[in-house]
């Protein structure tokens, strides 16, 4: 087993570990957000020769978190391997899509420009209203159409000085 910080760094790992020795890709899987790690399977100096192999092209690109050899692994162990190697059950809930985001609400946008003395930058709009679809383009917009002035990456309430 060899865990990596990366996914360019995981291919790599990984297309040295099969050319330098006669192992076998069982799995490799994301374990976090930028961490991969893969499980190969061969004779034992293989895949020692392999871990190598990978683990120095692993290191010249990104990083090895971890690695792990095991010999002659105990029944116990290999179960857990093997649970850890089969996909996904069918059982488990489908993961339902997010929500589509509303288009903006003009009124309570506005009026939360208006109310605030500093004017809002784009990303404070957005925080301030997470389930709408506020974009710059829709900001720029109101800005054309007069409703709106930007200054220094904020927007105020057009005619207002501040």
């Amino acid at each position: 087993m060899l865990e990596v910080r990366g996914l360019a760094t995981a291919i790599e790992a990984a297309d040295a570990m099969l050319k330098s020795a006669n192992v076998r890709l069982l799995r490799q899987w994301r374990t976090d957000p930028g961490m991969i790690s893969l499980i190969v399977e061969g004779d034992l100096a293989a895949c020692r020769a392999a871990l190598d192999a990978g683990s120095a092209a692993a290191k010249r690109l990104g990083e090895v978190v971890s690695r792990c050899e095991i010999g002659r692994p105990d029944p116990d162990t290999e179960t857990l391997v093997e649970e850890l190697l089969k996909p996904q059950s069918a059982t488990e809930p489908p993961v339902p899509p997010p929500a589509p985001l509303a288009p903006p609400d003009e009124a309570a946008v506005l009026a939360s420009i208006v109310a605030a003395p500093q004017g809002l930058s784009l990303a404070e709009v957005k925080a301030a209203f997470p389930l709408m679809a506020i974009t710059r383009e829709w900001l720029q917009a109101q800005c054309r159409a007069g409703v709106l002035v930007r200054r220094r990456n904020r927007y105020f309430p057009a005619g207002e000085t501040r």
